[in-house]
């Protein structure tokens, strides 16, 4: 892949409007894939820019999933 296709995690925080230290915590826990880049202090992940779209699909089943959630709790108050 060239460079092109990675941003920086300062860069991945700024397109989803999130502090770089959440993006960091999620590198670290599995949420986002991401690549390490250099070794040892000086070393830093490149994050794909296909996580973008990845996420916003998560983000996206996530929303469904709470409105079908609600929509069954209203319906199950009506019985």
């Amino acid at each position: 892949m060239p460079d092109s296709d990675f941003v920086s995690i300062k860069e991945f925080a700024a397109i989803l409007g999130v502090h770089p230290d959440t993006i960091r915590r999620s590198i670290r826990k599995g949420r986002i894939n991401a690549l390490r880049v250099g070794g040892g202090k000086r070393s830093v992940f490149r994050i794909p820019k296909s996580e973008t779209n990845r996420m916003a699909v998560c983000d996206l089943e996530k929303i469904i999933d709470h409105l079908i959630e609600k929509r069954t709790q209203n319906i199950t108050k009506l019985l």
